[in-house]
């Protein structure tokens, strides 16, 4: 079975073929990304150097809030400013995790040596997946991301990559595939097929992704590991709850 994800892509790719719009919601995504570098810029100073696992916990629930700074949560880029965003995201971060795989996730991260890929989700969100990427950079990893050869709702793209720095970063960037909400199995790239048999573990964010590597779990050799909040109750029961729950999550 396709995940809603597929069907999400297949209506949007008509929207853009029907419309003649190539970028959907350009301006709204540049401002997400701007917000994104500025939270991340104020946020870097109150981690310093290596993490400890406390920190490195806390730089996790950061990255899950980011979602917060996508264009069709709450606004961004309707105007509201960074003091008005912000205290969103804090908030977002005071909810704590309901399941919280992150002590096992840094426990293998702090040895280093590992080949890491972080697959991303949302514009504005990855200023903050990078301040992440970076930290675990540190801790003696290499870090491989993807992001999306096209633009489709608020998935990150090449282009907002440049937007938040992230190609001046020590991070690996590859192409993901084309415009599609997530990534799909079926249309990724042949880079990201490749990377996805070799590197140790996998950390995926946004809900799409947790679908499609959950889904695809057997074809994966590494470890998998699902940062994101849930969008909807069939998924949180998963997990024993109701309602939008913050996870950070191991997939076995």
């Amino acid at each position: 079975p396709y995940p809603p994800s597929y069907h999400i892509t297949e209506v949007h790719r008509i929207l853009k073929r029907v419309s003649g719009i190539k970028v959907p919601f350009k301006e709204l995504r540049q401002a997400c990304n701007k917000m994104g570098v500025e939270i991340a810029r104020r946020l870097s100073s109150r981690f310093p150097g290596r993490p400890s696992q406390k920190e490195f916990t806390r730089l996790v629930k950061w990255a899950i809030a980011g979602n917060v700074l996508d264009f069709r949560t709450v606004g961004t880029g309707y105007g509201l400013g960074v003091e008005r965003i912000q205290p969103l995201l804090e908030e977002k971060v005071k909810e704590g995790l309901k399941v919280d795989d992150t002590p096992k996730l840094y426990q293998n991260l702090k040895k280093g040596g590992k080949k890491i890929l972080y697959v991303l989700d949302n514009v504005g969100e990855i200023a903050l997946d990078k301040l992440l990427m970076e930290k675990i950079n540190l801790l003696g990893n290499e870090v491989i991301t993807c992001l999306r050869g096209g633009p489709i709702t608020s998935d990150a793209t090449f282009e907002d990559g440049e937007e938040v720095n992230l190609f001046r970063s020590p991070v690996k960037v590859i192409l993901a595939g084309p415009d599609t909400l997530g990534i799909s199995w079926r249309e990724k790239s042949a880079i990201l097929s490749r990377t996805i048999k070799e590197v140790d573990i996998i950390i995926t964010k946004g809900q799409a992704n947790y679908y499609v590597f959950s889904q695809y779990r057997a074809e994966i050799p590494g470890r998998v590991f699902c940062l994101f909040t849930t969008k909807c109750d069939s998924v949180s029961e998963k997990f024993g709850f109701k309602g939008k729950i913050n996870l950070a999550v191991e997939v076995r």
